[in-house]
């Protein structure tokens, strides 16, 4: 929780790297590589691993696994929530997928990874995807494998995919963001030709024994994170709540959260546990869930879609 005294202290810190001129994205915060050898050269057994609330990650790691497996792994894949962290020691690479979320990665990944036991070398790999070209992807993914390498991962690689934005704010005013608008296709089928390219080389990285150093850039983006964003956009958001009548207790709110902020049998979301992730806004299908910012009501991803006729593409590895 963000209170006064620390926003001031973020205001100093923050004040204090912007005076440093020029402000570039070449200028090292801090580097990353492996802290032990990796476990083998040989991958028998891999874990794609995602973290997704409108479905762009999970697409991207599935393909991902998809292209594992047919370059002769055995691949399992599912999303962090459905994942026992304690099976992770039987696999011999792990790739990691998560969007970018107010210029990181969400809290829920990095408790997530925080919480897996030691990885004793094995190698690891991450992706990001993110709705906007500025979106501070290279650091988000940075985040992941500094994680994963505390826990003796050894980082691989890195990727990133754009996608359509799932952040209603970038939709929800009177017009659609050009940027969102401009990327209502993605991704596409280029981009999972990207995914499919990087499953190969994490591979060949693997057979090279090519860990790498990774570092995190100083960004404008990056500085933002220091002001806590997804605390100002809050100050913004006055209601937040469920519509009873509409609500058919489908629990897909519940399933989206990641602070357990909503009880739909109560019609209840606890606005201060609530990281304004949109999960439930986005994924409601029956309009369900309330939510106003700066007095206008947010419309959810799915219903974006539907207004725009936008269809998501679906690439022929997932097609049923």
């Amino acid at each position: 929780m963000n209170t006064r005294r620390t926003f001031v202290k973020k205001s100093v810190l923050t004040a204090a790297v912007l005076s440093v001129a020029p402000l570039s994205s070449c200028v090292t915060i801090s580097s990353t590589k492996a802290k032990v050898s990796m476990k083998s050269g040989q991958v028998g057994k891999a874990l794609v691993l995602w973290y997704s609330q409108t479905g762009h990650t999970q697409r991207c790691g599935m393909v991902l696994a998809k292209e594992l497996a047919q370059k002769g792994l055995v691949v399992e894949s599912c999303d962090i929530r459905d994942f026992q962290k304690e099976q992770i020691l039987n696999f011999d690479l792990l790739v990691l997928g998560a969007p970018v979320f107010y210029y990181d990665i969400p809290d829920y990944v990095k408790d997530f990874i925080k919480g897996l036991p030691d990885l004793n070398g094995v190698p690891v790999a991450s992706y990001v995807t993110f709705g906007g070209p500025e979106g501070n992807q290279d650091n988000a993914n940075y985040s992941i494998l500094q994680l994963l390498s505390e826990k003796n991962g050894v980082p691989l690689a890195i990727n990133s995919f754009r996608t359509l934005s799932s952040f209603p704010l970038a939709w929800s005013q009177d017009k659609v963001s050009e940027k969102t608008w401009n990327a209502r296709y993605l991704p596409d089928e280029n981009t999972f030709g990207e995914v499919r390219n990087y499953a190969g080389f994490i591979i060949d990285q693997v057979k090279e024994n090519q860990p790498g150093v990774f570092v995190k850039k100083l960004t404008l983006r990056e500085c933002s994170t220091f002001f806590g964003p997804e605390w100002w956009t809050k100050l913004l958001v006055k209601k937040h709540y469920i519509i009873k009548k509409n609500c058919v207790q489908c629990g897909e709110c519940v399933e989206k959260c990641p602070v357990n902020a909503i009880d739909p049998a109560q019609y209840y979301v606890d606005t201060a546990a609530c990281v304004l992730c949109f999960g439930c806004v986005n994924n409601c299908e029956y309009q369900a869930v309330h939510m106003e910012y700066s007095k206008e009501t947010i419309i959810g991803f799915k219903q974006f879609l539907e207004q725009h006729d936008i269809k998501l593409y679906m690439p022929g590895e997932l097609k049923v």
